[in-house]
């Protein structure tokens, strides 16, 4: 990678902005650009379950959702000297990989999808198993939860699983998907409206493990993209 001419500038623009960048990811930020390779990893683990739930929520897919996070580092990997903020690093990655999520939906549907469109007429009112829910395993009831965030509109999945699971504030989602904190706040009701309400009670309980991330999912992005940027800087 090019190094700058003057490293601080990078962080120095971003911090004038007001937005809160963490001193880890300055940190890395600069040893990455000084020609410290191995430390994109740290940014890696640092970003995975928030990157991959993105992805996740957008092409409804595991493996998929993995390509696509594995793609977007290497974008960031080589325009991280172009990082200039306005809105934080995180944000920054999270538009990357959203870009690409959405880049893969248009490709397999063939549709322009956006995810500042109008919600797409691709929806269905959910069916789920009449078993009360009281008597469901944890287990259970997360596969059921799961199943029903994926049965929602591209737009509103992708904003409920910032929100509710990942747990982001409005400001951070917007920046994140790159609209205005209406659609967010639009969708994420439309979102919560269209799940049942007797799944309400739980998704305090279970959200946070939706598409949980961990594990040889982590271990395995962070391997295959440390080894595609040694193949290509070679």
């Amino acid at each position: 990678m090019n190094k700058p001419m003057n490293l601080d500038n990078v962080i120095t623009k971003n911090a004038t902005t007001g937005t809160t960048i963490s001193e880890v990811d300055i940190d890395v930020i600069k040893r990455v650009l000084a020609g410290d390779d191995d430390a994109f990893e740290i940014i890696m683990r640092r970003h995975n379950q928030r990157l991959y739930r993105i992805a996740r929520s957008i092409l409804k897919d595991d493996h998929e959702a993995m390509d696509a996070v594995q793609d977007a580092y290497i974008k960031a990997y080589y325009q991280l000297d172009k990082f200039m903020g306005p809105d934080g690093f995180a944000s920054w990655l999270s538009r990357i990989v959203s870009n690409e999520a959405l880049m893969r939906l248009r490709q397999s549907h063939r549709i322009n999808y956006t995810l500042d469109d109008p919600m797409h007429n691709d929806y269905d009112e959910p069916v789920f198993d009449t078993q009360p829910i009281d008597t469901l395993a944890a287990e259970q009831l997360r596969h059921l939860l799961e199943k029903a965030i994926d049965q929602l509109p591209v737009g509103n999945r992708c904003v409920y699983m910032m929100r509710a699971v990942q747990q982001l504030s409005t400001r951070e989602t917007a920046q994140s998907l790159d609209v205005s904190e209406e659609v967010i706040k639009t969708r994420y009701l439309r979102a919560k409206r269209l799940l049942q309400k007797i799944f309400e009670k739980h998704i305090e309980k279970t959200g946070l493990i939706l598409h949980e991330f961990a594990g040889y999912r982590c271990d395995a992005i962070v391997l295959n993209v440390m080894d595609r940027l040694k193949k290509s800087t070679n």
